[in-house]
């Protein structure tokens, strides 16, 4: 007779609220296995009693047939005994607390197949109910406030299932068995159409009467997973010019909403990668090639070559547009720099003079989650998935580092912030918060810091921060005097995002391109070469310094930036050369000149980014902008063609290192445009030029310090010509080379380099 063993398994990743504890139940029966499954608060603990060939199979089962959105991070054995419990069935026990929590919370997901299916079957109980879901689709970290995730933790906990839902949420062979969002006409969440006012339209399918609305141009504030968005037809010009206006978001692209793939191949140009993202269950933002012919308004994405593309995740989406509309305008509902409204009646309070009308729902959004966005990077024969925004669907799932540190929290930048919280080799970055520039954004913020402590029960010995001492994240790391403070220079933070994503632990070299951050002496840095690990760094090379005209104000107005750096070239010859702004805004100039010769509000900076502006208004693509990164956007998507110059530039050594002086490309843009070359031309050689410079520079510090290895991060790669021709010359020239993927490459990714940089100095600390 063979012997009985008695095992006891902990599972750890995200395998709570994904279909994990009936799929064992299943598997423990399939394999004739005795004993019990429960959730706890470090994951799913499993004991079994079985002959050792059933045992062994049944784990090997469980790693290879997992819940399609579940992740096993781990699956210890905690004990095995040769003396058997006498259990005589299999069951799945309730949820138990613990002291630690190590539990993974599950993102939210679109709405799977099977719902759909239901969704749109008119004998089906829940036809068209807007909240149907299943344990393998719905709500997740959006609507828990604590773990184990069971009901009473979430925000489902106001609604008392009916009889019909409690059966299904009961059986373990129900699809819906413990999917703690279950709902359905007769016991779920409820959804209504308001004015703008808050006065509710009374009518009998409140979906119905919001399409009807959109069809004659309204604008719909529309509460969903994790937020409000602004909804509005694309194809009707007038109401997108309203929406801009109302909104006070003049250019900046709007995302766009389809039901299938087969409606945004109507609009835009889908390669098989791209549509694989689209259907993908995270179901991100992506950023999609226009089609020349299309029927929206061009007010959608102004000056674009793309279109930010999402395929429709949850019911309420399919709901409004199948065999209604091509597309919606989804865009994030707030005001213009305010933080992603969430609430019933904060919507009705900040959007009443956007919306309307309002289709809100009574089931409360606990975390507000923006949309992720994502594009492909064609890297030559290689495409590259790069995470530009991390948010919906992504968040709250982990990376994992090569090692163990110390528990830390990780305060981000002040644009694009994301925070993050490690336990051990775990880092926890958040969701995309906002720009640090207003105090709606810093209480989110607070909130988010407070919400995964909570969540994860991470307690962290040291906080990191930026340098910038007058951030808010800053400032709320400093007014707190329990923990060590990390200060984090910007850009080495950067370098530290990317190696931490390819694991590389190993000096590298840094070309970090971005808009600005605080330098290590002061001064604004941006156009960085630095050599350094996890510990430290030292830069190695960087952009010749100039002057931000008006500080801030030069970021607005880029041709202040275009000024500056040819006044400093041609004097006052300036106002002869054949630049736009040059006799447009001559009274201006002569004020600005003033300020940059008794240096007035004048910081300098070495920042590429600033540059791209420049060179943008020098060439007359842009030079005043309404939002971030609209100069150099423009300009990368105005080059064209495979001609170019070669532009001139210098590189000579100082104070230890290397300075690119790039005055002689200005010089050379402007005897081009003298000779009316075409500015399509024009774009492409500064681009290029900016990748020879790239290369000869790393050529450089590779002879001096023997490092192959070569980082690309910054906001400023991402610029596709830009990233992809460093990748490939570098690749030519015998380097390896690195570049963010799943971490955000901008500013939405230094939380986690700073979390692994100073919980490397923390861990030096408590060895001295």
């Amino acid at each position: 007779m063979s012997t009985v063993f008695n095992r006891r398994y902990l599972i750890k990743g995200v395998v709570q609220g994904v279909g994990f504890r009936p799929f064992i139940y299943r598997l423990a029966s399939e394999n004739n296995l005795k004993g019990w499954v429960l959730n706890d608060s470090k994951g799913v603990t499993v004991e079994v009693e079985g002959i050792k060939e059933q045992l062994n199979k049944f784990v090997k089962q469980i790693m290879q047939e997992k819940p399609s959105l579940s992740t096993i991070n781990e699956i210890s054995l905690l004990h095995e005994k040769f003396t058997k419990h006498g259990y005589i069935n299999f069951s799945i026990k309730k949820s138990e607390g613990a002291d630690t929590r190590e539990a993974l919370v599950s993102p939210d997901t679109n709405v799977c197949s099977d719902c759909l299916k239901e969704l749109f079957d008119s004998s089906n109980r829940r036809y068209k109910y807007p909240f149907i879901n299943c344990t393998n689709c719905g709500p997740r970290y959006s609507i828990i406030f604590d773990i184990p995730y069971d009901r009473p933790n979430t925000t489902m906990r106001d609604f008392q299932m009916c009889k019909e839902c409690k059966k299904e949420y009961e059986d373990v062979l129900d699809r819906r068995f413990h999917a703690q969002p279950v709902a359905c006409w007769s016991c779920g969440p409820k959804i209504e159409l308001l004015n703008n006012k808050g006065e509710k339209i009374e009518v009998d399918d409140p979906i119905a009467a919001t399409t009807e609305k959109l069809k004659q141009g309204a604008i719909v504030a529309v509460k969903g997973l994790g937020g409000y968005h602004l909804v509005v037809d694309p194809a009707n010009d007038e109401a997108v010019v309203t929406l801009r206006k109302r909104k006070k978001r003049l250019a900046k692209p709007f995302a766009i909403m389809s039901e299938s793939i087969k409606e945004v191949k109507h609009y835009a140009n889908v390669r098989p990668d791209e549509e694989m993202l689209l259907i993908s269950k995270e179901r991100p933002i992506v950023l999609l090639k226009k089609k020349k012919k299309n029927k929206f308004s061009d007010k959608v994405a102004p000056l674009n070559n793309y279109f930010g593309v999402m395929l429709a995740y949850a019911p309420l989406h399919y709901l409004l547009l199948q065999n209604n509309f091509n597309a919606l305008i989804y865009t994030s509902g707030n005001v213009s720099d305010e933080a992603i409204v969430y609430k019933n009646e904060t919507a009705l309070k900040e959007l009443n003079k956007i919306a309307d009308y309002f289709l809100v729902h009574n089931r409360e959004i606990y975390t507000r989650l923006d949309d992720s966005i994502v594009r492909v990077t064609n890297l030559g024969n290689v495409s590259k998935i790069n995470l530009i925004r991390r948010a919906r669907s992504y968040v709250p799932i982990p990376f994992k580092f090569i090692r163990n540190l110390p528990n830390g929290l990780a305060l981000g930048s002040e644009l694009k912030n994301t925070i993050c919280l490690n336990r051990q080799e775990y880092f926890f970055m958040s969701q995309h918060i906002g720009d640090l520039k207003n105090f709606s954004i810093y209480e989110s913020f607070k909130e988010i810091v407070n919400l995964l402590k909570k969540l994860l029960q991470i307690e962290p010995q040291f906080i990191a921060c930026d340098m910038h001492p007058n951030f808010y994240n800053t400032k709320y790391a400093y007014e707190q005097k329990e923990l060590p403070v990390f200060p984090i220079q910007h850009h080495h933070a950067h370098m530290a995002s990317c190696m931490f994503e390819h694991a590389i632990d190993r000096p590298t070299i840094g070309v970090i391109f971005d808009g600005v951050g605080y330098g290590a002496d002061g001064s604004l840095w941006g156009g960085e070469f630095l050599v350094g690990d996890y510990l430290n760094f030292e830069r190695k090379g960087y952009f010749h310094q100039f002057k931000l005209l008006g500080g801030d104000k030069a970021v607005e107005e880029p041709y202040r930036i275009a000024f500056e750096l040819l006044y400093r070239i041609y004097s006052k010859n300036i106002y002869d050369l054949p630049v736009s702004f040059a006799q447009a805004r001559k009274e201006q100039l002569y004020i600005l000149a003033k300020m940059s010769d008794a240096n007035i509000n004048s910081p300098i900076t070495s920042s590429v980014g600033r540059l791209f502006d420049a060179v943008s208004a020098l060439l007359s693509v842009r030079e005043i902008i309404e939002y971030e990164g609209q100069a150099a956007t423009e300009l990368e998507q105005i080059s064209s063609g495979s001609d170019f110059f070669n532009l001139n530039y210098e590189i000579h050594k100082k104070d230890g290192g290397w300075e690119v002086n790039f005055f002689p490309i200005l010089e050379d843009l402007i005897r081009y445009k003298k000779e009316n070359q075409p500015i399509s031309k024009l774009s492409l050689s500064f681009h290029l030029t900016l990748v020879e410079i790239v290369v000869e520079m790393c050529k450089k510090i590779r002879s001096e310090t023997q490092i192959n290895d070569v980082i690309l991060s910054g906001g400023v790669f991402l610029n596709q010509i830009l990233l992809k021709n460093c990748y490939l010359k570098l690749k030519e020239n015998k380097f390896s080379v690195y570049a963010n993927a799943s971490i955000p490459i901008n500013d939405g990714g230094i939380s986690i380099g700073q979390s692994v940089i100073a919980g490397h100095r923390f861990l030096k600390s408590l060895k001295n």
